[in-house]
């Protein structure tokens, strides 16, 4: 609906009273709607114009017209001076009003009423509705354009000055622009190059006016004045006066944009202008600036361009987005691939993931990429994994390239995580946990190969209790120094058993970490049970350490003449030099001889081994030996020392010898004395000592046996032909 009313000063109204009142109205106007229109009909003509003005004079005074917004209705007001009343009193005026709702405007900025066919220049009785509101004679923007350029460089500096200061006024809630000029149509030309250079639904929240005699008490935002009214120094507003050259002044991205489209005279730029910013002037000319290639255009202004992107806009804006993709911050990018149409939100969404794979804290698009986009994205993963800083930076890049459906070279992941470990850079642990499924083993090969290389104090302050645990389930041969060090302190923790540890330590290249690991994992005693575990575990290769060597003999001291110690003695040997090992095999063969001949050859080896053990461990084998010879009897005894060489004969005498201690065992070595005399091998020193024997009750011991006996009998004979020759002196000086 459109009302109309007028107001003047008359003789009789339609109440009968006189003076300024309505005088006409269309049938139909809203209750209320009189009252709040009327303190927008005033006019005062200009300070310097004639108090008594001709009609000629009168006619050149300046039309008022204001636009202003009433509550959910739109007002414009069209004062004229009309000169003298009914009484010949100077100052009668005409205010002709229109009131709309938002939606007869449609299509139309309100100054283009200025000169409209409906307004009147004489008061009427009778207003009908007006069906259509047709625009009047003002300027196009094609004819404004080529004004603006006759004004050149002054004339578009001015025009971003005043669009920028009512774009502020806008958007603000408060301030104004009183343009000053001595022709109203010169105001009138400002306000529709300004009104064009908005978009229309912006336009229609622009009040203006473009006279007024009182500029200070004024509600527009844009307000025109003659050079001859007074303006307060206080007067809280920008004033432009139209009469002097312009000053140029900076200006926003709305101003700037603009200026550029009408130096151009580029109308179709400023309707698409128009189409995207309904609400935000500013954000929609960051948004055509960056769809013409505007690299000025900032982050900040990106984003609130990304506010305004919705399922509705024109096409074209979404080809231009398209193509403007890859100079897109995050915000837009995301804002475009969730709103724009298929091909532009894949290209946005790309970009959205690329920009993710230099900052992993961004979030992804929702939208799924192509198959030939996520193609196209594989070299912005590998430059992704080759520029992260740190090993969670790493995982981080893996892990959103995962999600995003990307493929991820492992062959560069661990490259980059050696290099970034070998630097000391970042946290492994927490790096493991932000790895996708599926690619911590390449994060933990490639951290491996980092310490194998790294400086020691840095694989040492790297190497914490949960970085090993981390390390411990993976293929650590491939580092063996590394391997070592994070075997070493996890036996040392008890997270790992010291068989379990060694077993894994042989697989190691031998390098000196290895062993010194084995050494210090093995520092407490062997036990023969642990000696029989590793033979099991590792077989042959029990013999690539010397560390390992050593553990036969070592649980041989502990534990005595053991099956599991001889095991792993048996493999360790072959590859070991001569020493602990080669004596606790030796004493193991020694055992299970079933000969006396049998033990010809072990003696010997015993004998060779023994020069390079320590003296504990030749007292623990020679008392080993002792008592495998005691088990087996003084015949058997006799027989190995005549099948043994003369050393091993030699060493097993004085062993004999040096252990006697018991008649018992003087006894049994007695008769081993006594059988190698019989057998022809006989030996110097035992029968020294047979001789030199208390003899006792020892004839009783071979009587069962005439052989022994006799051999007895000869070994001891010197002794009983002396006894004989000394026995008459004896008893006749007893005598």
């Amino acid at each position: 609906m459109a009302w109309q009313l007028h107001y003047t000063s008359v003789a009789a109204g339609p109440t009968g009273r006189a003076g300024f009142q309505f005088v006409a109205e269309t049938p139909g106007l809203p209750e209320g709607l009189r009252s709040r229109v009327a303190p927008l009909l005033t006019y005062r003509p200009p300070p310097g114009a004639p108090l008594a003005p001709t009609e000629r004079e009168a006619s050149r005074f300046p039309v008022a017209l204001t636009y202003d917004l009433l509550g959910s209705h739109r007002v414009l007001t069209r004062c004229v001076h009309l000169g003298r009343d009914y009484s010949g009193r100077h100052g009668n005026f005409l205010g002709h009003a229109l009131v709309v709702s938002p939606g007869e405007l449609t299509g139309l900025r309100p100054v283009e009423l200025w000169r409209a066919p409906f307004w009147k220049d004489s008061p009427e009785t009778a207003l009908p509705e007006l069906t259509e509101i047709v625009p009047g004679g003002t300027a196009d923007p094609e004819s404004l354009g080529e004004w603006l350029a006759g004004q050149g460089d002054g004339g578009y500096a001015r025009l971003g000055f005043l669009l920028e200061t009512t774009v502020r006024a806008l958007t603000r809630g408060h301030g104004r622009l009183v343009l000053v000029a001595g022709d109203v149509e010169e105001i009138v030309r400002w306000i529709t190059v300004i009104s064009y250079s908005l978009p229309q639904a912006v336009a229609l929240g622009l009040s203006f006016a473009t006279y007024s005699a009182d500029p200070a008490a004024a509600s527009q935002i844009i307000v025109g004045t003659t050079p001859d009214v007074w303006l307060p120094s206080d007067l809280d507003a920008e004033v432009v006066d139209l009469t002097r050259p312009a000053a140029g002044s900076g200006t926003g991205r709305l101003a700037r944009t603009v200026v550029d489209r009408w130096r151009r005279m580029d109308m179709a730029a400023l309707d698409g202008m128009a189409e995207l910013g309904r609400t935000d002037p500013e954000a929609a000319a960051a948004l055509m600036a960056f769809c013409d290639g505007d690299v000025t255009v900032t982050r900040a202004e990106q984003l609130d361009a990304a506010r305004l992107l919705e399922a509705g806009l024109p096409a074209w804006v979404w080809r231009a987005l398209e193509g403007a993709a890859g100079r897109m911050e995050y915000e837009l990018a995301a804002a475009a691939s969730a709103t724009g149409p298929p091909d532009t939100a894949d290209r946005c969404a790309a970009r959205c993931v690329a920009l993710a794979l230099r900052d992993p804290e961004l979030p992804l698009p929702a939208v799924r990429l192509r198959a030939a986009t996520r193609r196209a994205l594989e070299p912005r993963v590998r430059d992704a994994l080759g520029g992260a800083e740190s090993l969670t930076g790493l995982a981080a890049v893996a892990l959103l390239a995962v999600e995003a459906g990307l493929a991820v070279p492992g062959r560069d992941l661990e490259r980059r995580a050696a290099a970034l470990v070998r630097a000391g850079a970042g946290d492994l642990r927490r790096a493991a946990g932000r790895m996708p499924y599926g690619w911590r083993g390449r994060l933990v090969e490639g951290a491996l190969a980092g310490l194998e290389t790294a400086p020691e104090e840095v694989r040492a302050r790297l190497l914490t209790d949960e970085v090993c645990d981390l390390l411990a389930p993976a293929d650590l041969t491939r580092a063996p120094r590394t391997g070592a060090a994070v075997l070493n302190r996890l036996v040392r923790r008890g997270a790992l058993g010291r068989i379990d540890a060694t077993e894994r330590l042989v697989r190691l290249a031998p390098e000196p970490g290895r062993d010194t690991v084995l050494r210090e994992i093995w520092a407490g005693p062997p036990t023969p049970a642990e000696c029989g575990a590793l033979a099991e575990r590792l077989g042959a290769s029990a013999g690539v350490s010397p560390v390992l060597a050593e553990l036969p003999g070592r649980a041989f001291l502990s534990g005595g003449p053991r099956e599991e110690t001889a095991r792993l003695a048996r493999l360790v040997t072959p590859t070991a030099p001569a020493g602990s090992a080669e004596l606790v095999v030796v004493v193991a063969e020694i055992s299970g001889a079933v000969r006396p001949g049998d033990l010809a050859g072990p003696l010997e080896r015993l004998l060779d081994a023994r020069e390079t053990a320590g003296p504990e461990l030749r007292g623990a084998v020679a008392k080993a030996v002792l008592g495998v010879l005691d088990a087996r009897g003084p015949e058997f005894r006799a027989k190995v020392v005549m099948t043994a060489s003369r050393r091993a004969a030699a060493w097993l005498v004085d062993l004999w010898l040096r252990r006697v201690r018991s008649r018992e065992e003087q006894a049994r070595l007695l008769e081993v004395a006594v059988r190698l005399r019989l057998g022809g091998a006989g030996s110097e020193r035992l029968d020294a000592w047979a001789r030199g024997s208390p003899l006792g009750s020892v004839r009783a011991r071979f009587a069962h046996d005439p052989d022994l006996l006799r051999g007895y009998e000869e070994l001891v004979r010197p002794r009983t032909a002396l006894w004989e020759r000394l026995r008459p002196r004896l008893v006749w000086k007893r005598e």
